[in-house]
This record gives structure tokens, sequence and C-alpha cells, in this order.
């Protein structure tokens, strides 16, 4: 029977980001994925690395921080093996904050009423506005980026059974069963999102924490790629992400702009609301009017992994050879490079970057 160092539950950017880096330490993984690798939070996500946001926990201050500056390398070390590229765009954002809120991070400023209209000609909303040095990137295409680094790198994957339980033996964890197969290994990983509490004989107590989102694009599929008529200087629509307390504008490279998002606690429904998807468009129009005249061109829902503090959790379990790196909500796709980083050195058994002990497992049984 084949043994694994390691078995990751889930493969959405937690677990593929893992699963890439602990071949970095030689360690042979299978990733054991419920359906298709990120297809779940990570193809509903945004992209946004916003690491200034001054609503981000404190607590995951030095983490975040981390991981917006390791980006870069970590986009250019999966394009040179996946040979795809997930759309790193670094523009930056526009900011308008709630109250007296100001972004926390090096390199953002206030922008005068002249800059605004100069950085983003077309938006309509007036008021305090900040220049962040953010970046976003395409979340599914850093997904099939990751599954194929992932593969290049030999981590195996079996797909298409939801992990029922983590096998124990000897008061240790010895690896996985689903329906259909039992995997062993040396350790465990629960990196599975949503649906971390489903796993027996304990999982991670995250909840699914609904977002729907909206994908605009112009009304003819040949004018992707065109400038607007018009258009001040002749640049695109939107340039940079563009973030209000009721709504962000996500551009991507290939003229599609995204909208979101809702935040809704009902289960496990992806349901998407044609009223709700019709509010977004309406509240982006306020912000850039010009996006009243581009085409719905999908819209979908996905399920945030949501935790009882609102923080990650990460760390080794009370179960020897069973640890958590779940619970991200909506920081997922910022967090991955660092979490993959730290949790690699956990489960090997290296001096971690970072102290985990905010983000304990274990903090939910005190």
């Amino acid at each position: 029977m084949k043994t694994w160092d390691v078995v990751i539950i889930g493969g959405g950017v937690i677990g593929l980001a893992l699963a890439w880096h602990l071949r970095q330490f030689g360690a042979t993984v299978l990733v054991v994925e419920k359906g298709e690798p990120a297809r779940e939070a990570t193809h509903a996500a945004g992209g946004m690395i916003a690491h200034c946001d001054p609503h981000n926990p404190p607590e995951l201050a030095a983490m975040i921080a981390a991981s917006a500056r390791m980006y870069p390398e970590f986009v250019r070390e999966l394009r040179d093996e996946a040979f795809e590229s997930p759309d790193l765009r670094d523009a930056g954002t526009i900011a308008f904050f709630a109250g007296d809120a100001s972004p926390r991070c090096d390199g953002a400023r206030a922008l005068g009423d002249a800059e605004l209209p100069n950085l983003e000609p077309l938006i309509a909303l007036r008021g305090p506005a900040y220049y962040l040095p953010e970046c976003s990137v395409d979340p599914r295409k850093l997904g099939s980026a990751l599954e194929k680094a992932a593969r290049h790198r030999s981590v195996d994957f079996a797909t298409g059974s939801p992990v029922a339980e983590v096998a124990v033996l000897g008061g240790r964890a010895t690896g996985v069963r689903t329906a259909k197969s039992f995997y062993a290994a040396g350790a465990v990983v629960n990196c599975a999102g949503a649906w971390a509490a489903q796993i027996k004989p304990f999982g991670a107590p995250t909840r699914p924490v609904k977002g729907q989102m909206v994908c605009v694009v112009p009304p003819h599929p040949s004018e992707a790629q065109k400038t607007w008529v018009g258009h001040p200087r002749h640049r695109p629509l939107v340039q940079h992400t563009i973030r209000t307390p009721e709504i962000y504008i996500i551009p991507r490279s290939d003229g599609r702009i995204l909208l979101g998002a809702t935040v809704e606690e009902a289960g496990f429904d992806k349901h998407v609301d044609a009223a709700t998807v019709q509010h977004l468009h309406q509240a982006a129009a306020k912000v850039v009017p010009e996006i009243a005249h581009l085409r719905i061109h999908d819209a979908w829902a996905g399920l945030r992994p949501g935790s009882p503090d609102g923080l990650p959790i990460l760390g080794a379990t009370s179960l020897p050879g069973y640890f958590a790196a779940t619970g991200h909500y909506r920081d997922g796709i910022l967090l991955a490079p660092v979490t993959a980083q730290v949790m690699a050195q956990v489960i090997t058994g290296q001096p971690a970057s970072f102290d985990l002990a905010p983000f304990s497992p274990l903090r939910f049984s005190r």
C-alpha cells in the first residue's frame, strides 16, 4: 500500500499552495479533493491582495504584510513551472473608507481632488480617497497554475470523493478515508475550507459565508481589449481596483470587470439571486457610471470559510500528526503564500517564521 508523507484534505488555493511548497522540503504529498481542484472558494474569489485594508485583523498584520511582499516571486515561480500566468496586476487600489478609517501600509497616500480624476477619470464618486499600493490576481488562473505547478513537482491527486474521516491508530493520524479508498500518510492537513468542520473524528470549526459576485464586459466581445471611445487618455475603462464600503470593482487584463461582493450567512446555499446581481451592478455604476452600459457576463456565489473569531485556523491539532490550515475567510488568496510557507515549516519540524499561537486550532478547546 502506498504511503505519503502528507495528505492534504482540500484542493483550494491553500491546499494547493501548501502541497507545492511541501515538495521543496522533499515531502511526498497527496491532495484529496471532493470535487475538482480550485473550484470552490478559490474559483469564486475576487483576487484582491488587500494588505492595506484597515479592517484586516491586527493579529494578522505581520503575516499579511509578508504574504503581500511574497506575491511577485510566488507568481514568478508559478509561471515558470506551470507556463501559465495568474494575471498579477500592480496598478494599485483606489479606496474610499467609511468614517475615519485609514490604510495600514507603506506607500499609501491620500488623494487630492485633482489627483483622483487623473488616476481614474471615470470615477464619479467624490470624498476622502486613498491610493493603495496593492496588487490583484485572477484566482481562477491562480488555482489552475497552482494545480499544474503541483503536478509538475509530482504532487499526487485523488478527486471526486470527499474525505469522511481522518484515520487514527496508536493515538495519531495515519491517513484519511473517503467512501472509496483509504490513503495512508505520516501527517494529515485539513485544508477543507468551509467544509473543514465535517471531517471526523473532529474537524476545524469553520462555517460557510456566502458571497455573490458579478462579472461585466463591454456590450460587444470584440471591444474587450479596446480602449473606450472618448475616454480621456484613451485608456481602459478602469485600471485600478476600486474599493468603497458598498462595492469593489476589480479589472482583469482581458477586459472583464468583477463586482462584489455580498456577505451572507446562508449555510451551504450557492444560489445566485437576480435582485442581488442587479444591486451589485447598480452600486458599481454609482461609482463608475459607464459600468451601467456594460453587460452582465456571469454571476456566481462562493462559500468563504469563516471561523468563530474571524482568524485563520493554523497549526497542530490535539491529535498528533493532524494539522489544520483553514478559516481564512476573505483572505485566502492574500494569505496563500505565507500560509504555505509557515505550515510547511510546522509540518516538517522546521522553525516557524511566525508565531501561530493566536491561530492555533487548540484555542477553541480552552
